[in-house]
């Protein structure tokens, strides 16, 4: 019974332990990345900033990349086989794009990583809040969903020819 007590309280201060770098990260990325936590959000501008390894290499990197950061293996497999491109890396964590429908997903994340794009190079040259931002990821994304209300079309499948009987 002592051991499920003492398991129980080391648990327990993991939590606490957890709540408080989260508070710390929320308060830290206000200061250094104002724009990027307000699209992102902390959590996931940290994680950014920290694959990519500073705000100067994230501010450097195209749109393109920031949207495929973390799928490493995913654009390898695609480089070297015939597999699909991916879509998203970790910024699928954001509520814009995993709330919304597979078929538009792929161009909600692009949206989005333009914007974190612009986000990152501002807070890492001037570092002025830009609420603008927001209102035109939130205007681009709506556009987005009214074009697409429905999922596209499936392809009609080929059908093969049937074979010729042969005569005897």
């Amino acid at each position: 019974m002592k051991f499920f007590l003492k398991v129980l309280q080391r648990v327990c201060s993991l939590y606490e332990r957890r709540k408080q770098i989260e508070a710390y990260i929320e308060s830290s990325m206000e200061i250094l990345a104002p724009n990027l936590a307000l699209l992102a959000g902390p959590m996931l501008g940290a994680r950014l900033i920290s694959i990519a390894g500073s705000l100067e290499k994230l501010a450097a990197f195209p749109s393109s990349t920031i949207q495929v950061i973390g799928a490493s293996k995913a654009l390898f497999k695609h480089l070297r086989s015939r597999a699909p491109s991916p879509k998203h890396g970790i910024i699928y964590s954001h509520p814009l794009i995993n709330t919304s429908p597979w078929w538009v997903r792929g161009k909600v994340a692009r949206a989005l990583a333009a914007k974190l794009s612009l986000a990152a190079r501002i807070d890492f040259y001037s570092a002025k809040r830009n609420p603008s931002l927001e209102n035109e990821l939130e205007e681009k994304i709506r556009k987005i969903r009214a074009e697409n209300p429905r999922p596209p079309q499936k392809r009609q499948e080929i059908r093969a020819k049937p074979k010729k009987k042969r005569r005897k």
